[in-house]
């Protein structure tokens, strides 16, 4: 399968790229960019063709994988042309900007047979599999997520989907999915540092789930860096590091209090953007519909996240929406 790159953000350089030379499922790398110059193309693994137009990119080629990593207010319109032109798609978190457009996309996808999923890669990282493990005793989740973000970056401009809401708030409305299998029941969110417009940077939420679960967390880009995950449960208590962005050739360690002392579980390295992809091409071969309803309940959950901040509300001083 040929993958076309729409859009080389810093992320998609750091890890997209890497993760599509590793994978012998890709070919050849495409990229469509108004930025890159020749040597981007040049230096891309398995190298294919420059565009400057995504839409002439994806005329161009024969369909195959079309990974949307544009500034994120483009995605929806990328996304939609891309699933009409009969590519698989994957978009960059926040994948699309509400509920309606994630419904009618999903929809087009399912209609024509082609996968659609956001890029919540964490998950994907195998030290999942043993936090969901010990998920199971937790009522409590506490996550902070701060990743540094330089003040010229698309994500302080309202006007190209910036916010911390926005691009952050997928973390918070796909973790108790990945936790519990669970979407919440009620959520309660304050915004806090903001622009001169408005826009936020940053924001604290409380989500309840079914059975007394709850997470709390704090997001944004005006903190020094945090990426840390705890779990809370009667008996014992999980430390998880880089939580969120564990980098590829790391060993993860999963620190656990209980009644017995201090342990630690340990996981080897692994790459959860390669895994990630390798899941979707996987789908995209085998005709799976499992990233539906995760594109679906995350947009439920990061709809509800929005609608409940505080700059949303019809009446200042109560955040707590059902």
């Amino acid at each position: 399968m040929e993958l076309l790159l729409i859009g080389l953000s810093r992320f998609a350089r750091r890890r997209v790229l890497p993760a599509a030379a590793s994978m012998p499922e890709i070919t050849t790398v495409h990229i469509a960019s108004r930025h890159a110059g020749p040597g981007d193309a040049a230096q891309a693994p398995k190298p294919g063709r420059l565009h400057r137009d995504w839409r002439e990119a994806l005329a161009a080629h024969p369909p195959g994988l079309a990974y949307v990593s544009s500034v994120n207010s483009e995605h929806a319109v990328a996304a939609r042309y891309a699933l009409e032109s009969g590519w698989h798609v994957v978009v960059d978190k926040p994948a699309l900007p509400d509920v309606q457009v994630a419904t009618e996309l999903v929809e087009l996808a399912r209609c024509s047979s082609l996968v659609l999923a956001e890029a919540t890669c964490y998950a994907f990282h195998p030290m999942f599999s043993v936090v969901r493990e010990l998920a199971a005793n937790a009522t409590k989740a506490l996550a902070v997520f701060t990743p540094p973000v330089p003040a010229d970056d698309f994500r302080h401009d309202r006007a190209r989907g910036g916010g911390a809401l926005f691009d952050t708030g997928p973390y918070l409305a796909s973790l108790g999915r990945v936790l519990w299998g669970l979407e919440p029941e009620r959520v309660g969110v304050m915004v806090g540092d903001r622009t001169a417009d408005g826009l936020d940077l940053s924001f604290s939420a409380l989500a309840r789930y079914a059975e007394g679960r709850t997470v709390v967390g704090h997001f944004g880009f005006t903190s020094a860096y945090r990426n840390v995950l705890q779990l809370l449960g009667r008996h014992e208590v999980v430390d998880v590091e880089r939580a969120f962005s564990m980098p590829p050739g790391v060993e993860t360690t999963l620190t656990v209090h209980d009644d017995k002392g201090q342990h630690v579980r340990r996981v080897p390295p692994a790459d959860s953007m390669q895994l990630f992809l390798s899941r979707v091409v996987d789908a995209a071969r085998t005709g799976s519909r499992e990233f539906d309803e995760l594109v679906l309940g995350d947009a439920r959950t990061l709809d509800r996240l929005i609608r409940a901040a505080d700059d949303y509300r019809p009446t200042p001083g109560s955040a707590l929406v059902r």
